[in-house]
């Protein structure tokens, strides 16, 4: 494969990517702490991972199976938006239902915990798929890979300069970790309160002693 391919490539990899995790990860990291029940820190480490996952190639594989089939149903970016909808919702549950459990498992979710996260997550992709979807024909478009046809795209910033769609494409990115941070900081570390209701084990003692 030539150099000049390889680096096309892997500009379409970090942009997929980056606008995969932008617009997913706050929506899981609420589904993880207030449906499936697991506390910040094991939802902040499934976040980590999958974005080392997806770096390492799980978002390049997410969006170049997204483009294959898409082809495989001849779907195009002029395609009925109802369609393209319908489209990213199938495929995007199937991807998820398959690949978060064993996510969730390696983080130090329990059996049940992994499988409703999983269950959970293949759910919330019906709603998250097409905004999964959107959000990388949006990012590339933003970044100068490939013109966005969608007629839900509005014309107002397919207009404006690349320098200027580069600027709204890092602050998304940045809105999107602040979303994070805030879930976390509403959200009461369960551990946390778990221990503090649970007193150490030598004032046990001396409690049943008494």
């Amino acid at each position: 494969m030539k150099f000049g391919k390889v680096g096309e490539w892997l500009k379409y990899h970090v942009v997929d990517t980056t606008a995969l995790l932008a617009s997913t990860n706050p929506l899981y990291s609420a589904s993880e702490v207030w449906v499936a029940g697991m506390s910040n820190q094991v939802s902040i480490n499934s976040r980590l991972m999958a974005t080392v996952i997806s770096y390492a190639g799980m978002g390049l594989a997410f969006a170049r199976g997204r483009d294959l089939s898409r082809k495989i149903f001849k779907i195009t970016s002029k395609t009925k938006e109802k369609t393209q909808v319908i489209h990213d919702m199938a495929y995007t549950s199937a991807f998820n239902l398959a690949v978060a459990p064993m996510i969730y498992l390696s983080m130090g979710a329990d059996v049940k915990q992994a499988v409703i996260g999983g269950l959970s997550l293949a759910a919330l992709s019906l709603g998250m798929g097409p905004i999964m979807g959107y959000s990388v024909d949006v990012a590339r478009d933003l970044t100068g890979l490939r013109e966005c046809e969608r007629k839900t795209y509005p014309n107002l910033i397919k207009r404006q300069k690349s320098s200027v769609k580069k600027g709204l494409a890092a602050l998304l990115v940045g809105a999107s970790i602040v979303a994070m941070a805030g879930i976390y900081a509403l959200t009461p570390d369960r551990n946390k309160i778990l221990n503090y209701e649970q007193p150490p084990a030598i004032e046990q003692v001396i409690e049943n002693q008494r």
